[in-house]
């Protein structure tokens, strides 16, 4: 099931041109448009709408093809879906004995866009113009929509299971128990046909990096690096 209609009201079509980018940029874009086409994730288009692509570096090296949706943001109408408190978050997991914590692949990618909504996403680069079959990262709306799928698939399990975004943990005391709901919610995550990103995984681990914090057994500790970086 597609997310709604992004609510633009009257305002009408914004475009956009290119951001002027290096040689290497522009062909790192030309390999994500070809990996995206490949896998489904966009399509030519030709929408009256065009925003510029911008890449963002990845902390694991890679980059991220981000579009720079600052315009239609801005006449776009916000959902207010409420978002958790990271810090109510951590607290929860901070006194368990079993964690376990998965990140789900490409995470916004793994849900469909309304047809209606896709002539709105499209981006323009140097080699033409593309619309999205799924929901692209930089959209006002793209976090609570979020949210709002990943509270709906962990619906009833609160009490050991829990989500930011595409970060879920499931944690408890007990080993026995936390295997068992580690299966439903693997089961959830199957039945609503999402993947997970194994070598991004930690598996029933006494602590767990969360959210840029080391919990787990009673404590409950930001990274050393972010840490470093903010004293430098």
């Amino acid at each position: 099931m597609g997310i709604p209609l992004l609510d633009t009201g009257n305002a009408h079509p914004i475009r956009a041109q290119p951001y002027r980018m290096s040689p290497q940029a522009k062909t790192a874009i030309e390999w994500e448009i070809q990996d995206m086409l490949q896998m489904g994730v966009i399509h030519p288009s030709g929408s009256a709408w065009a925003s510029p692509v911008v890449l963002v570096p990845k902390p694991d090296g890679e980059i991220r093809f981000c579009v720079d949706y600052l315009k239609l943001n801005a006449v776009t109408r916000p959902d207010n879906y409420p978002m958790p408190h990271t810090d109510e978050l951590l607290e929860k997991l901070g006194w368990a004995q079993f964690i376990s914590s998965l990140d789900l692949t490409k995470a916004y990618w793994q849900v469909l866009l309304d047809e209606s909504a896709k002539e709105s996403s499209a981006f323009t680069t140097h080699v033409g113009l593309y619309e999205f079959n799924v929901l692209p990262f930089g959209l006002r709306n793209a976090p609570t929509i979020f949210q709002r799928l990943v509270d709906g698939l962990l619906a009833g399990l609160g009490e050991y299971a829990i989500a930011y975004l595409d970060d879920v943990a499931i944690f408890l005391d007990s080993w026995a128990e936390h295997l068992e709901h580690l299966q439903k919610v693997f089961e959830r995550i199957r039945e609503a046909g999402l993947t997970v990103k194994a070598k991004k995984c930690q598996i029933s681990l006494n602590r767990v990096t969360y959210l840029g914090h080391q919990v787990g057994q009673g404590t409950i500790n930001p990274l050393q690096a972010k840490v470093d970086a903010i004293q430098k």
